[in-house]
């Protein structure tokens, strides 16, 4: 069997067992949506659990090379298919501010298309934000959830985004470890358990040196609630752990890991970034509670200085570890939302744990169990109460 077939049946494999959990998760279901929202779920973890392997982003690349408009087929099936579900659902999905979803769906593979690259570039950042932001921000008229209108497996709309993003960035760009593939090595799980714990092992005694009222790990456990756990482990793997690591690990750090390498000089990126991050988290800090201002400038610090300590010695490829720090607290601040100073600090902690697992495993499906992980760990010591 070559590699491309193994790498169907792989994702095939893994769709068909991820559909079995599904199926018993929403027997309470109606039939008729329940088929409806199988067809969707089918489809799309079959290309979240495909698309991205290198052999499939091969052949993809083969045949859209002698026609380049053969690279908008995917993306353009992947809005269709976001569309029908709205459609189906009784939805007007092109009121206000969702009808210009059309043009930022299509805008990444068009731009790349267009202006071909062959090392990283700082347009490369700019084209992700050009649609990351904007796509978080524009509201359909209703939901798009696998099965609709229930607490279900993530949503079509955000698998659609994070499949598109994929889609542009591995297939039509051409960017190197961008990782979107499952695969299964005891090393990277090894990785990725040490991550989890170590976060852990570092809100714990934080949580003891700064007194920061964490409550007794376990407290709210209880052996009940364990299919509603599978369910929301999945919910939360998806929707938010591996939507986020794509845009934070596999192509925002992975893209300034590699230009900064390209760069002459990496102290300066490094300096920058530190000055940026470090005043900007004491703002953040002041903003949100006066009185534990200095807490985010304090990990901003320490995260930066461990990443000078790292380049300087060598211990991976320059850019490597700079890019990990200013990813790093980008991702804390941009928490800033949860209302909690303390979350925001050990949110950029966490977010450093996450991208040394990406940096050891080359792949955001690791990263985001170590994501999934952390955040389904906040009922241990309360992360959510704590200011």
């Amino acid at each position: 069997m070559n590699s491309y077939s193994k790498s169907i049946q792989q994702g095939g494999i893994m769709t068909a067992l991820l559909y079995a959990v599904f199926l018993y998760l929403n027997k309470e279901v109606p039939s008729q949506e329940l088929l409806i929202s199988s067809g969707y779920f089918l489809v799309l973890y079959a290309f979240i659990f495909t698309m991205g392997r290198p052999a499939l982003v091969e052949k993809l690349q083969d045949f859209y090379h002698q026609k380049k408009e053969r690279a908008l087929w995917i993306p353009l099936f992947l809005f269709s298919l976001l569309m029908s579900h709205y459609l189906f659902h009784g939805i007007n999905p092109f009121i206000g501010s969702s009808g210009l979803y059309f043009f930022l769906y299509l805008f990444p593979s068009l731009a790349f298309l267009a202006f071909p690259k062959q090392e990283a570039s700082w347009s490369d950042l700019i084209i992700l934000l050009l649609v990351l932001i904007p796509s978080t921000i524009i509201h359909f008229p209703g939901n798009s959830d696998i099965p609709y209108d229930t607490d279900g497996f993530s949503s079509v709309q955000k698998i659609i985004l994070i499949l598109g993003a994929a889609y542009a960035f591995t297939v039509v760009r051409k960017l190197p470890d961008v990782g979107f593939y499952p695969t299964w090595k005891w090393s990277y799980m090894s990785v990725a358990l040490g991550s989890w714990l170590s976060f852990l092992g570092f809100v714990y005694i934080a949580g003891i040196a700064w007194n920061f009222n964490i409550s007794k790990p376990f407290s709210g456990f209880a052996w009940i609630l364990i299919p509603a756990a599978i369910r929301e482990l999945i919910r939360v793997y998806i929707g938010t752990a591996l939507f986020e690591e794509l845009f934070f690990r596999g192509l925002i750090q992975n893209i300034l890991a590699k230009k900064i390498a390209l760069m002459a000089n990496w102290k300066v990126l490094w300096t920058w970034g530190a000055l940026i991050f470090t005043i900007l988290s004491f703002v953040t800090g002041y903003a949100m509670y006066k009185d534990l201002f200095w807490f985010p400038g304090l990990i901003s610090m320490a995260l930066f200085a461990g990443a000078y300590f790292l380049e300087k010695n060598h211990i991976s490829k320059t850019g490597t570890y700079t890019s990990l720090a200013i990813t790093s607290m980008f991702f804390g601040l941009v928490h800033f939302h949860a209302g909690s100073v303390i979350f925001v600090g050990l949110a950029s902690v966490a977010g450093w744990a996450y991208g040394y697992t990406y940096i050891k495993t080359k792949n955001v499906f690791y990263a985001a169990l170590v994501h999934c992980l952390v955040n389904c760990s906040e009922f241990l010591f309360s992360l959510h109460t704590i200011k």
